[in-house]
């Protein structure tokens, strides 16, 4: 994270974060989809990843929704064949799906902003 913490621009990334994990599981909840995720995911990729982080948090972000789109196919298979468990997987689906949706962007930004760093040198 870029180490801003006594300004008030310096905790609005760390803040997003965090309100978007919230916003993902309530709206998982609720079987509503925020465009408010997408959104705090920009605000995250922009402000909260320095240049030092970039390639730690591309990796984490891309593992993340690799592994998350797996684990969705993956769920899916199992509410069909375990039908005790379906209702509590189908929680979980919706929740990777909120989290992708505010990953997704962040990533997006900062491997735009990788590429610009690549290219310039």
């Amino acid at each position: 994270m870029v180490k801003k913490k006594n300004t008030m621009l310096g905790k609005i990334g760390p803040w997003a974060f965090v309100l978007g994990l919230i916003i993902a599981m309530v709206s998982a909840i609720t079987r509503q989809v925020f465009w408010m995720l997408g959104v705090l995911g920009l605000v995250v990729g922009l402000m909260n990843v320095s240049d030092k982080e970039l390639s730690h948090y591309l990796l984490a972000s891309l593992t993340f929704l690799v592994s998350a789109n797996a684990l969705s196919v993956t769920l899916t298979k199992l509410v069909g064949i375990i039908p005790v468990v379906g209702q509590w997987l189908n929680f979980i689906d919706p929740l990777l799906a909120n989290i992708t949706l505010f990953v997704a962007p962040g990533a997006a930004i900062v491997a735009l902003k990788a590429l610009y760093n690549l290219a310039k040198d």
